[in-house]
């Protein structure tokens, strides 16, 4: 496995993606303490833990692209749209499902909760590279006439 092949978008989303799985399956998201007792939630976990499944399932699915693309020969099934529009939508979907869980309930947060909007941050932002790396950008307007 040679990970010098990988751009600069693809150790981003990879590796934010890998982190953000760990956070939101062991890190607290919510935490009580009671003094004698304390509870706490990760981000798959209630309150709201649909939210935290997608994220990762959608991160998950960020990360299988960069390794098959990258690490492997086999190739990707066409999509209706280019793979790079493809990984920046799905990075601005993690965030925007991160987002969704924190406001929804914003009791007893914990750092679990500022990692992941953070890693969501990244992962939003290595979508973004993976498309401009790709070519993907949309064409600039054409110029008015004069």
């Amino acid at each position: 496995m040679d990970l010098s092949k990988l751009t600069m978008s693809e150790r981003i989303v990879g590796g934010a993606g890998i982190v953000l799985v760990l956070d939101l399956l062991l890190f607290p998201w919510h935490k009580i303490d009671l003094g004698i007792v304390s509870v706490s939630r990760s981000g798959i976990e209630s309150p709201n833990g649909l939210w935290g499944i997608l994220a990762m399932l959608v991160a998950l699915a960020m990360v299988a692209v960069v390794v098959v693309t990258r690490l492997t020969s086999a190739k990707l099934p066409d999509l209706p749209i280019p793979l790079g529009q493809a990984m920046f939508f799905a990075g601005i979907a993690v965030l925007a499902l991160l987002f969704i869980k924190l406001i929804v309930e914003t009791d007893f947060l914990g750092f679990g909760a500022y990692l992941g909007i953070l890693l969501g941050g990244a992962m939003a932002y290595g979508g973004f590279l993976y498309r401009k790396e790709a070519g993907d950008a949309p064409a600039a307007p054409p110029a008015s006439p004069i």
